[in-house]
């Protein structure tokens, strides 16, 4: 080839690629152009920003919106957070540039939906959550008492009531039953009453009597009550069951050794103390309750010694509690002050004196104090007696008497 006609060939090439350049920039601008005449024609006239119209009553919206911005409603729907008849979205966004004209769609609040309040007193916990899911509610707060009237684990009261108008969802406050209060009472001492006597204090008192053990015991009339279990004084529920031991007098009696281990018993002068708090104990380890004494046989607790005196019963106090024979009460004719002061807390606490004789023990003063209350209680000046001091039926003091 020839170097003229290389030359040729090469500007042939330089022309065509000057001529695609200018076709392809005559195309840009163009396309540019037209692009402005297009959104010239469809965006005629001034701009506006979109007003924030979320949480406005549509009436109000209708009232404040820009000239030559046209409003609509898109939708409506329930909603838990808007009134009713609120805007709960728009669209375009708030703060949108637009032209004038516009349309602007609104999605507004049909308010929270509601339902009926189930009447769900008297059903048990099982039927009230049924009933709660199928009304679309959840159960709130819990509230528990104790009620005669209705039974455990079932609903007494519900806060709405039934058959108000209640939003979807919302919480449903129940009031649940404990059922009926375990009353507790204070078992008193029968000791020294006889059977048929006994029977009676316990119907009166509002216990059950259980099974009769009897034990030879020369030293007592026949039929007559040594020991109960529970022991004396011993808090219960009541209903609860109370067993004797009774005198069988010179016959052989039906309780076996393994029984009367049942019966707290003690023979003579000799009293024994409570278990008194062991620092090293963990402060909600509850104390065993004190034992009760009682006197083996009427002639060997007395105080003098001599045989021939006996306990005297006072029938004018409660013919069930062994007093002190007649040297004893002269000498309780002497009184004690005791003080006391309640250990701190946040909460009042019971707290009873028991004061314990040779022939037995007897509560003298139960009361309920505020922390660091100061007690004073007067206690009979028995010879070999103590004051037994707990609070809430734990031994924490005792003290000698004289």
């Amino acid at each position: 080839m020839s170097k003229k006609s290389s030359e040729s060939c090469l500007s042939i090439l330089l022309k065509m690629s000057i001529m695609l350049g200018v076709l392809a920039l005559v195309a840009i601008v163009s396309v540019y152009f037209a692009y402005q005449k297009l959104n010239e024609f469809f965006n005629r006239g001034e701009t506006m920003v979109i007003p924030d119209f979320r949480g406005m009553h549509i009436v109000e919206v209708f009232k404040s919106k820009p000239a030559g911005l046209d409003v609509v409603r898109r939708d409506e729907k329930y909603d838990d957070k808007q009134p009713k008849d609120h805007v709960i979205a728009q669209f375009p966004d708030p703060g949108t540039v637009v032209k004038q004209g516009k349309k602007v769609q609104l999605s507004i609040s049909l308010g929270i939906q509601r339902v009926s309040v189930p009447d769900m007193r008297g059903n048990n916990m099982r039927e009230v959550d049924l009933a709660l899911l199928n009304s679309q509610l959840v159960a709130g707060d819990r509230a528990y008492i104790y009620s005669d009237k209705v039974a455990h684990d079932r609903l007494i009261g519900q806060s709405p009531m039934p058959g108000e108008e209640y939003g979807v969802n919302k919480e449903v406050d129940l009031l649940i039953s404990l059922g009926r209060r375990h009353e507790s009472l204070v078992l008193p001492s029968l000791v020294g009453s006889t059977l048929d006597e006994g029977k009676n204090k316990l119907k009166a008192w509002g216990f059950n009597f259980g099974r009769i053990y009897s034990r030879k015991d020369s030293g007592r009339p026949k039929f007559q009550i040594i020991s109960t279990t529970p022991s004396p004084y011993s808090r219960l529920k009541k209903g609860e069951v109370v067993s004797l031991l009774i005198s069988a007098g010179d016959d052989e009696g039906t309780a076996t050794s393994e029984d009367l281990k049942k019966f707290e018993i003690f023979s003579g002068a000799t009293a024994t103390s409570a278990k008194m708090p062991d620092p090293a104990e963990k402060p909600d380890q509850k104390m065993p309750p004190p034992r009760i004494l009682i006197a083996d046989s009427p002639a060997s607790a007395n105080v003098t010694g001599n045989p021939a005196v006996k306990p005297a019963v006072n029938p004018a106090i409660n013919p069930a509690i062994v007093v002190a024979p007649p040297e004893v009460e002269q000498e309780a004719s002497a009184m004690k002050e005791l003080s006391f002061v309640m250990p701190d807390g946040f909460m009042p606490k019971e707290v009873k004196f028991i004061h314990i004789t040779p022939v037995g023990r007897e509560q003298i003063y139960a009361g309920t104090h505020k922390p660091l209350d100061l007690v004073k209680v007067k206690a009979p000046k028995v010879p070999n007696s103590k004051v037994q001091i707990y609070i809430n039926d734990v031994p924490i003091e005792e003290r000698t008497i004289e």
